[in-house]
């Protein structure tokens, strides 16, 4: 800036090409500039491009940070922090969850690691247990050799995605609120319309419910979202595993405010912020799942508890029956 002193900074506001269909040459020239900015950035995240060689050190700064190639100018802790850790840890879910390295390294995980940050301790362990399939549901226990019988409906054996498809009326019931309110939670959390109609619309798909507002999107930058999401896995997004797309279409779409009169700059949620509430809005509908099964599993309507007093009964009138006829027995001689 100092070689232009007569440099003026003026505040454009952000992704006008997305509120109405006029031509770009036809638009002032700061904001055309603005336009074609955010396309290159885009255009460089899709290409994931990793730079070959390390940026020169930014002019006048005592000390800077490189992470392998990168220069790391923000959430140093974080970043130095996940080089550190996340290498084992992407090693040992890709063989878990038998995913191929590049599959593995596509999912959230700054955001998972954020909301996890935020619960209490029992909470954390509960949303480990879900993410990974260690839940206590029918298909854990048929390995114990329990009954793996849903508590709620009575199919055969209860997996845990399950919890969002059972044909239990109050489970139905559960999950149909659950959809509302999240959609009322990302509003009020100020997501672009857009996401949340497609977050919405997905979640729908992944557990069987028809959308009442019908908001399939056309929208190309979406339509690759969902195609990049559906390759981690039909599972993956009632599980919490979001694709990186969705941070990076709510960049996409993420305007900032300009400062108030006053010259103070007003507080937003960033892209990765709002990636959080989407996954926040995950981990309540499985709450809500979860205590609604359970709340079943203990109750008089569990089929289970009916299944396992039928087996219990029969084996006390077999025990019976056989005591009857030693003790005939044995008088007998």
């Amino acid at each position: 800036m100092k070689d232009f002193p007569n440099l003026k900074i003026e505040w454009v506001k952000g992704h006008q090409d997305d509120e109405d269909d006029i031509e770009l040459s036809e638009r002032p020239l700061p904001v055309r500039l603005n336009i074609q900015c955010d396309l290159a950035a885009k255009e460089c995240l899709r290409n994931s491009i990793k730079p070959s060689k390390r940026a020169p050190p930014m002019e006048g700064a005592k000390a800077t940070l490189y992470l392998g190639m990168n220069m790391v100018t923000t959430e140093m802790a974080e970043q130095i922090h996940y080089a550190a850790e996340a290498p084992k840890m992407l090693t040992h879910v890709q063989n878990h969850l038998r995913r191929t390295k590049e599959t593995v390294e596509d999912i959230n995980w700054r955001s998972i690691g954020r909301i996890k940050k935020r619960l209490k301790l029992h909470e954390s362990i509960r949303m480990t247990k879900m993410m990974y399939g260690w839940l206590n549901v029918g298909s854990q226990k048929v390995k114990m050799g329990q009954i793996g019988m849903c508590p709620c409906c009575g199919d055969d054996i209860e997996t845990q995605h399950h919890l969002y498809t059972c044909p239990n009326e109050l489970m139905r019931r559960t999950i149909t609120e659950s959809i509302k309110s999240a959609k009322s939670k990302l509003v009020r959390q100020g997501i672009p319309s857009s996401i949340y109609n497609e977050f919405v619309e997905q979640i729908c798909l992944a557990v069987n419910l028809e959308n009442p507002d019908d908001t399939y999107s056309q929208d190309p930058e979406l339509q690759h979202v969902r195609d990049q999401q559906s390759r981690l896995g039909e599972e993956a997004l009632m599980k919490g595993f979001l694709h990186k797309e969705w941070t990076r279409a709510l960049n996409d779409r993420w305007t900032p405010e300009p400062p108030t009169e006053d010259g103070r700059k007003v507080h937003q949620k960033d892209a990765l912020e709002q990636t959080v509430c989407l996954q926040r809005v995950l981990w309540d509908m499985f709450e809500a799942q979860w205590a609604c099964r359970n709340d079943i599993l203990h109750g008089k309507e569990s089929k289970t508890i009916t299944l396992d007093t039928e087996k219990k009964t029969n084996r006390l009138l077999e025990f019976r029956e056989k005591k009857e006829i030693y003790s005939d027995g044995a008088t007998t001689g």
